[in-house]
């Protein structure tokens, strides 16, 4: 996207030519001078300006139908749970951000308040709405563009339409990469990344994050070859029963993409599967298991006391994971560009622990607190 700037002399006539050799030098040196950072900067924010506005009107295939972005968007309004730290990553300031469901300023956690200061924004928070949304609250930020890849309640085409009054909706993309329908709460950072690029002009900036955060997983498989084929999956308890996630959920994504298998277990194509204490041993074999109890404390107690929880495979290899810092929980919830990194730096000693097949090793949960 940088320009080089162009150091060429302007043709010289014949007669001036004795001269010009005799300047060489000193020429050279005016031109490094006259070269200076502040033109190159000059320059490289106008050949970005040019790109930006080059990929606009951009029209998006999405789960919801075609949607037109006809300018580089000014004001951008998410209604999700995620969707601002993937615009903060990319250098987006959203005008406004539903509240934080763990009580955060500016509606997100610390590991992505860097990339929000850095995309200079100060967002202001609004109730989204669990079952509907505020159109007229939504309308009163006065968005060009209004972002739900990762909504907090499904949209209705009645909602999409009302709100489209507003502004384009850019929801989640109706294919992922390889072109299979992509699952609600389960499209993979790359694809969501990829399409609010896109409608951000943000494009190369993408790029290279997904190349970065792809080159963090490869660095952690390569160092764990044995990890590849171990399977696991991320649990919890809710109302008396054990949970696990789809594996097509983010934070399943996450394990899959450090080489483990979280497709073994059986019924879990929708957002998650609920298993009775009588049925605990489907998890029988897995290899490790993640329990979310972090905002539900008393769930470990609870878990362990089930009969069959001590036949499991985790508690006699000592796979078990306690995913106890609400910190951690809302990053490995939220499957951002800037959580990844605050994940993998808590789980990776985790499952080092806890993969190891010595029930002896003590699995230490990661605490934000030090």
């Amino acid at each position: 996207m940088h320009q080089r700037i162009s150091r060429g002399a302007a043709a010289v006539s014949m007669v001036a030519a004795s001269a010009l050799l005799l300047a060489a030098c000193s020429s050279d040196a005016e031109t490094e001078e006259t070269t200076s950072p502040a033109a190159e900067t000059s320059e490289s924010a106008t050949a970005t300006a040019d790109a930006e506005a080059a990929a606009f009107p951009v029209t998006l295939d999405t789960v919801m139908g075609e949607v037109t972005v006809e300018s580089e968007p000014q004001r951008v309004v998410t209604l999700g749970s995620h969707e601002h730290e993937y615009l903060y990553a990319l250098g987006v300031a959203p005008v406004a951000v539903p509240v934080s469901w763990q009580g955060y300023d500016n509606g997100t956690g610390p590991w992505a308040d860097a990339d929000r200061e850095a995309a200079g924004a100060t967002p202001e928070l609004f109730e989204p709405g669990t079952t509907t949304y505020d159109a007229e609250a939504i309308a009163a930020f006065e968005p060009d563009l209004i972002v739900a890849t990762y909504p907090n309640h499904t949209m209705t085409e009645e909602e999409y339409t009302l709100l489209s009054g507003i502004a384009p909706v850019v929801t989640r993309p109706a294919t992922d990469s390889e072109g299979n329908e992509t699952a609600e709460w389960g499209v993979t950072l790359a694809d969501e990344l990829t399409i609010l690029a896109e409608a951000t002009g943000t494009t190369a900036e993408a790029d290279q994050i997904i190349s970065d955060i792809d080159a963090a997983y490869a660095e952690v498989r390569d160092a764990h070859p044995e990890w590849e084929g171990l399977t696991s999956q991320v649990g919890g308890f809710y109302e008396g029963q054990a949970f696990v996630y789809a594996a097509a959920d983010t934070r399943n994504q996450f394990l899959a993409n450090l080489g483990l298998d979280v497709a073994s277990i059986e019924g879990t194509d929708e957002a998650w599967k609920q298993i009775s204490a009588e049925q605990l041993d489907v998890l029988g074999e897995l290899d490790s298991v993640v329990w979310q109890v972090a905002t539900t404390p008393d769930s470990r107690g609870e878990l362990e006391a089930l009969p069959l929880f001590e036949s499991l495979n985790t508690t006699e290899t000592g796979g078990n994971l306690w995913l106890t810092d609400p910190v951690l929980e809302g990053a490995f919830f939220a499957n951002s560009p800037s959580s990844i990194e605050y994940s993998l730096d808590a789980f990776v000693p985790m499952l080092e622990a806890a993969l190891d097949g010595d029930p002896a090793t003590e699995v230490v949960p990661f605490s934000s607190e030090g």
